[in-house]
């Protein structure tokens, strides 16, 4: 199979769906209560996002998380919810477009050590909130 050229990509990517953080932070709110939905919805559902759940280091500091995420070339996104064994429930979107192959390479490689520590480290979780809240 033929690869697409670069031009052909970001035009291809500039008209995939849209939606906001927003909306997916909404979302992912409603998948971690584990309550919006019949409970045979969340048979489904729990397989595909709740991969994080087969690694025996997360189940033991988790109750449940799942992620959904998405690329191109040029965007990258990543929507997850998680409980851990606190009862802390945490839901993050990020969502970054317009990305520059080297910019695209360095998120992805970083992303999972960012989650992480997002639902972690208290001070960075705090740290983040207000940067946002900056933009």
């Amino acid at each position: 199979m033929k690869m697409m050229g670069s031009d052909i990509q970001k035009n291809w990517s500039d008209r995939l769906p849209r939606a906001t953080t927003e909306d997916y932070v909404s979302i992912m709110k409603k998948l971690n209560s584990k309550t919006h939905f019949d409970k045979n919805v969340y048979v489904y559902l729990d397989p595909v996002l709740e991969q994080l759940m087969k690694s025996p280091s997360n189940r033991e500091w988790l109750v449940h998380a799942g992620q959904k995420g998405g690329s191109t070339a040029f965007v990258l996104t990543i929507s997850m919810y998680a409980k851990d064994k606190d009862n802390n429930q945490t839901e993050l979107a990020f969502f970054a477009n317009d990305l520059t192959s080297i910019e695209q390479a360095k998120l992805s490689k970083n992303m999972n050590a960012f989650q992480l520590k997002f639902l972690t480290d208290t001070k960075f979780r705090t740290y983040v909130k207000k940067e946002v809240s900056n933009l």
